[in-house]
Order: structure tokens, then sequence, then C-alpha cells
């Protein structure tokens, strides 16, 4: 199992071994092969209500990282063709308009939304489930900020070497980017779990569930 994170231009893979990562950029989801990719980005999509998933993850964060899950759009709403009709399809079927911030990643959803579809194996994951089960509570600064990001890196250093992140270099890739790819590729490592326990499935057929480690 390998992390995954969207990039402007693409894709960040990691993978955990031996106690450190390889990291790589590929444009496309569909030339990063065929191992499960654990991935940052809504799989599996709602047709009118907001999913389980986000607003569990939402709680689970709370009160510190929540802001971090927004709501997944409609699947309507993430084929719609301007923002505009993807608010307005997104308040007919929920009662509520998306944010601008889920509408430019609408891109990244339906790539990954097409893929899954074609039966690539994708697991969602959200980074900050992940860095909170991990060091036991949240990290209270933004993954922006300088602290914040070396709170991040202390944790991902107990698990091992991670130089792989100085020594990568590529366009429109931010270190957040990769730490949150990063991260996520423990979970070859881990016991997982899903929220919720007992996932819905989208009309598609794909679970609507994010990902996180069994907190021992």
């Amino acid at each position: 199992m390998k992390g995954v994170d969207g990039t402007a231009q693409g894709w960040v893979i990691t993978e955990y071994k031996h106690r450190s990562w390889e990291i790589s950029f590929e444009q496309s989801l569909e030339d990063t092969g065929d191992q499960t990719l654990l991935i940052d980005i809504p799989v599996g999509l709602p047709e009118d209500k907001v999913r389980e998933c986000d607003s569990k993850a939402r709680r689970f964060l709370s009160p510190q990282r929540h802001y971090s899950v927004f709501n997944c759009p409609t699947r309507e709403a993430v084929y719609a063709e301007t923002y505009e009709q993807a608010c307005d399809i997104n308040e007919a079927k929920t009662g509520k308009k998306i944010s601008k911030q889920s509408w430019n990643i609408t891109p990244k959803i339906r790539e990954a939304d097409k893929q899954a579809q074609k039966g690539k194996n994708l697991k969602e994951g959200h980074p900050e489930v992940f860095f909170k089960t991990l060091k036991k509570n949240s990290v209270k600064n933004s993954k922006n900020s300088k602290q914040g990001l070396k709170d991040r890196k202390k944790v991902l250093k107990k698990y091992g070497d991670i130089s792989a992140l100085d020594g990568f270099d590529a366009d429109n890739v931010t270190e957040d980017d990769i730490v949150d790819a990063m991260v996520l590729a423990l979970g070859d490592k881990l016991d997982l779990e899903t929220i919720p326990e007992n996932p819905e499935t989208d009309k598609k057929g794909l679970d609507m569930c994010i990902y996180k480690p069994i907190t021992r």
C-alpha cells in the first residue's frame, strides 16, 4: 500500500519500507501501478446527503483540526461544469452549497472516482486523522506553519528515516503535501479500521469511509 496526496500538477506517491520512505511523483493515478493506494481524496461519492465518514472524522478531530475535513460534494456536483452549477446542485440535494476549496479539488475527485470505477484499489485516508491517532492527540499547529510541519515530521521520525523528504524535488509539490502522503504510507504496516465501522456504499458500489490506524 502506498500513500498518496494530490498536488497542483499531479500526485505525490510515497512508499514506506525498511523504516524509510521512497517518494515519487506521477501526473496521473493511472500511472501509479497496481498497488493499493491510500489516498487523501474522497472515494465514494454521496447522492443527496453529507457522508457519515466526513461528519465522524470531524468529530474525531474536534476541537482543533476538525476544519481540515470538508463535506464531499454530491456525485452530480462533482461532475458539474461550473462552480455555480455545483453549488446549485449540491444545495438542491443537501441544503448546502460547496466551498470554493471543495470545488478546486473536484478534478482530483473525478479522476479518483473514474479510476476506482475501473477497478483501481483506492482507499480514502485523511492525514490529520493519521497524525492524531499516531501522536495520541491532535497536532495543534497548521501544517502550513513552520511549527506545524516540524510537529508532523517528529511523528514520522518515530517510524524511521525521513531524509528522502529533504532529497525530493519536483515542481509544484510542497513539503506539506509530501508529509501528508508519507503518513498515509504508514498504513501499509499498520492495522487499519474504517470511519464509520460499517460504511455505506455509493451508487457505483464504492465504500464511503475513511481509513485510520487502530488505536492500541
